[in-house]
């Protein structure tokens, strides 16, 4: 009688022990870093994206990667707020068929709190969510400075603006009449000309004046009733350095016997010996060093006689003058041929400089003549009035017998000395550019040496020389003056309103003026080092205008300014003007050849733009959510007063679908709606409705496409567990890939064991013994929700199937081949040796997980026992056959 045996071969066995080192493997390489995959993170959006208090909005919350939503399920969420007077969480909801959740949210009050999210599985993270107010009452001041920053030789005065505003930040009236102070602890810099100013029932600012009168910064408040304190800090740029008081003395050569005089001029300079005018009366005393006292008859001998030894720079300006002559005596008390004095200046709080004037003392008549005429020219700032350019005086060379110092000899020499006019004479001078010095014609009258020259100076300066013209009885003799001040290329208009913001349909200041600047960009600058590293120039900022003129501005769709008449030397031209729309617009204005623009923006409290909230890169084949919102100018939402259409259009209906019309309704502030992609692309939105500009959006979707595939692990052979794996990936994105649903069809074996879902590598795998037919074939397919369903298949033909007919007599269950042995001395086949090598080898792996720290991670993470439990149950179904 013949039967089957069915064999438990070497290489079954085998397959086991492979098996358990494979697992083993397996567990140590898990725990190494090179192994480690991009972990998931939450992502949200806020429905909607600006929330007011006392409503209720939505935090939708998912997982993504490089920005794309992807379709993994978040259980067990938990979200905790940071604030919960602020905002306070209503409930959480699961939505597995979109894979998000949404977390429902109250908006308690205006102000910012952090929503903490956790879930298994993903890492923690912290969402700040602003909540805003809509209050259209004025709760708080804003202020504003014009100009801010002031230099040394510009305007005087400059203007402070107080307005009201809602929560938000947008201007509004008020109800009522409101005081406003004003005030400044910086008294020594600014002078606040009206410290109280009252803003009038409907209306929104009011403003006042503020004087310069020192030197660095101040602080301006503003306060009202019931709100809090604002600010603003004025500049008043400093002088390089201290300034001093420069004495010159022109001319500053003399002769003790022909009783002529010399002016004494002082001027107020910074460091590079430019004038500056004065922040104050400046009084100063002049007075004469005498070289050699101790030959002096009387020990209070005054050396000079001045028309007045005590001058003042007056406030705004920096210039003043006195006259002086040398005692007609001093020959008398000196045996030199010649003194040098030295006459200097005392003074407070400022630097100051003296100089020298000489006397000599040979014994000539005052000399008298037409000339010839000598002219000294002193800086001058261009301020448009007359100002001291220089002196011009009447000197000559004689020649004199001096004696010899110490000898009784004399000698011949040639010596300056000063001519007075035998009669009245007109000088007749000119100059190379009258717009910016015409000098004043001057009369030398007789008797005298000496006359200050003054003329009309402009306001700017230019490129080319200077020259001024004098005509006496030598000719015509040409002299370079010394102009300061502003080039015609370096001055702009600059035009700003006085408020921080303005509102539609109201009236507002609207302030015009000219600023200096660098007028060539390679040009040095000259700074102190405190203000190297702000790049200041003392001199650079607002001035005067330079010239009278009419001042026009551009014609324009939302605002009608007319033409203002200004003056020169006129510090600012102000004038009211209204906006009639909301929106902003670009004016051009033009005084002379000098020009500016300003871009104005008005304000309203009503709904001004529509807002598109959505998610980024919208994967296809899915819906996603989108909030439609009203927001104000500034972009704060806000309620709308009416029932507001809204259409929305679409460019490319083939990429997405979404309502065509909606309605945001009186007393609300926005509309969440669905919008389902189809395939990948872009898609232009439009947003229109009446009253409202037109807003555009485009929304981009992307198509994620999942590969599967799948293969054997080994051999297939009959009545032999074969392994399967099935292995998803999906280019798009960079993430873990556990947790997606997998279904299995077997044809021809038996199910050993199977992954429902897929691990964090997007792998799943099936353990199958082939022992129905002579083919092998297996289908996997993964659900990956909006991306579809995605499978692979293989079949294959089953080897080995072992048919062996023989007699029960010489059956025997396990049989050695007697060629698989190895000379060692003694009989040891290859199956033996395996048999000792593989426990050798699980063992030092076991050894080496537990000296690593590493058997306790792979224990929690690895379902170690199941596999070798699994094991153990194969081995004995191997035994039993």
């Amino acid at each position: 009688m013949f039967h089957t045996v069915q064999y438990i071969t070497k290489k079954e066995i085998f397959s086991v022990y492979l098996k358990i080192i494979t697992v083993m493997l397996l567990f140590v390489g898990f725990t190494m870093p090179a192994f480690a995959q991009s972990t998931n993170e939450f992502d949200y959006k806020i429905h909607p994206e600006k929330i007011l208090e006392n409503t209720v909005g939505t935090i939708q919350v998912f997982v993504s990667s490089n920005q794309i939503m992807i379709p993994q399920q978040i259980s067990e969420l938990k979200a905790v707020s940071s604030d919960t007077d602020v905002i306070k969480i209503l409930e959480i909801k699961e939505n597995n068929s979109k894979f998000s959740n949404e977390i429902m949210i109250k908006a308690e009050k205006s102000g910012i709190a952090t929503i903490a999210l956790a879930a298994p599985g993903i890492p923690s993270k912290e969402i700040a969510i602003e909540v805003f107010n809509n209050n259209n009452l004025p709760t708080q001041l804003m202020i504003k400075a014009t100009p801010e920053e002031f230099p040394i030789d510009g305007p005087k005065t400059g203007y402070i603006a107080v307005q009201f505003a809602t929560t938000g930040g947008l201007p509004t009236a008020v109800q009522e009449d409101k005081v406003i102070k004003i005030e400044t602890p910086n008294t020594d810099v600014i002078k606040i000309l009206n410290p109280e100013i009252t803003v009038e029932n409907g209306n929104y600012y009011g403003y006042t004046k503020f004087e310069i009168i020192g030197y660095g910064d101040a602080i301006i408040f503003a306060e009202s009733d019931n709100m809090r304190k604002v600010s603003q800090i004025v500049k008043v740029l400093e002088p390089e350095e201290t300034l001093e008081v420069k004495l010159t003395i022109i001319p500053d050569k003399f002769n003790s016997y022909t009783g002529t005089k010399g002016f004494a001029i002082v001027q107020l300079v910074d460091s590079g010996g430019i004038p500056v005018q004065a922040e104050e009366d400046i009084v100063l005393k002049l007075e004469v060093d005498n070289p050699d006292v101790g030959v002096n008859t009387s020990s209070d001998l005054e050396e000079v006689t001045f028309a007045s030894d005590r001058v003042t720079i007056k406030k705004g300006e920096y210039s003043a003058y006195t006259t002086f002559t040398p005692r007609p005596n001093l020959a008398d008390v000196s045996n030199l041929s010649e003194q040098t004095f030295q006459m200097f200046v005392s003074v407070e709080n400022y630097l100051a400089s003296g100089t020298s004037f000489t006397v000599a003392h040979d014994e000539i008549a005052a000399l008298e003549g037409a000339g010839p005429a000598i002219t000294q020219t002193l800086p001058f700032l261009t301020t448009g009035k007359n100002e001291i350019i220089g002196v011009t005086y009447f000197e000559t060379e004689i020649e004199v017998s001096r004696k010899i110092e110490n000898t009784d000899e004399r000698q011949t020499m040639l010596v300056t000395v000063p001519v007075t006019a035998k009669d009245n004479y007109e000088l007749g001078i000119s100059s190379s550019d009258t717009n910016v010095l015409n000098p004043d014609n001057v009369v030398m009258e007789k008797g005298n040496n000496a006359v200050l020259l003054t003329g009309k100076t402009g306001t700017i300066t230019t490129s080319s020389d200077l020259e001024i013209y004098i005509t006496d009885n030598d000719g015509v003799k040409t002299v370079s003056p010394q102009p300061n001040g502003p080039s015609e290329d370096s001055i702009d208009l600059k035009i700003e309103p006085l408020l921080p913001m303005i509102m539609v349909d109201s009236e507002f200041p609207l302030l015009s003026y000219l600023e200096e600047s660098s007028s060539d960009e390679n040009e040095e600058v000259v700074t102190t080092e405190s203000e190297e590293d702000e790049g200041v120039n003392f001199r650079q900022g607002p001035t005067l205008f330079v010239e009278d003129g009419i001042l026009t501005f551009s014609a324009n769709d939302i605002i009608d300014i007319e033409p203002i008449n200004v003056k020169k030397n006129q510090e600012y031209s102000l004038t009211f003007e209204t906006i009639e729309e909301i929106g902003s617009t670009t004016i051009e204005a033009q005084l002379g050849k000098i020009t500016g623009n300003a871009e104005l923006t008005s304000h309203t409290t009503d709904p001004t733009t529509i807002y598109l909230g959505f998610v980024d890169n919208m994967v296809t084949n899915d819906k996603h959510l989108a909030t439609i919102q009203l927001l104000d100018s500034v972009g704060n939402p806000v309620y709308t007063n009416k029932d507001v259409i809204i259409n929305l259009v679409s460019n490319n209906e083939n990429v997405l679908d979404l309502p065509e019309i909606i309605t945001i309704k009186e007393g609300e502030y926005f509309k969440t709606v669905e919008i389902e992609t189809f395939s990948e692309g872009k898609a232009e939105i439009a947003i229109l409705s009446q009253d409202l500009p037109l807003s555009k959006y485009e929304i981009n979707t992307v198509e994620i496409n999942p590969t599967v595939n799948f293969d054997f692990l080994g051999n297939v052979n009959w009545n032999e567990r074969v392994e399967g794996k099935l292995t998803m990936t999906i280019p798009e994105i960079d993430t873990t890939l556990n947790g997606f649903d997998v279904s299995w069809e077997v044809s021809g074996g038996e199910i050993l064991s199977e992954d429902k879902v897929t691990n964090e590598l997007g792998i799943a795998t099936i353990n199958i013994v082939p022992n129905q037919g002579e083919t092998l074939s297996v289908t996997g397919k993964i659900s990956t929700g909006p991306f579809g369903d995605a499978l692979a298949s293989k079949q294959v033909a089953i080897q080995n199937i072992p048919v062996v007919e023989t007699s029960e007599s010489e059956a025997t269950p396990l049989e050695t081949n007697s060629q698989n042995t190895l000379n060692l001395g003694f009989e040891l086949d290859t199956f033996t040796l395996l048999l000792i090598i593989i426990p050798v080898v699980i063992g030092g792996s076991l050894f080496f997980l537990k000296k690593t720290d590493r058997m306790e991670l792979i224990t929690e993470r690895l379902p170690i026992g199941e596999k070798i439990e699994e094991i153990k149950e194969r081995i004995s179904d191997i035994r039993d056959r």
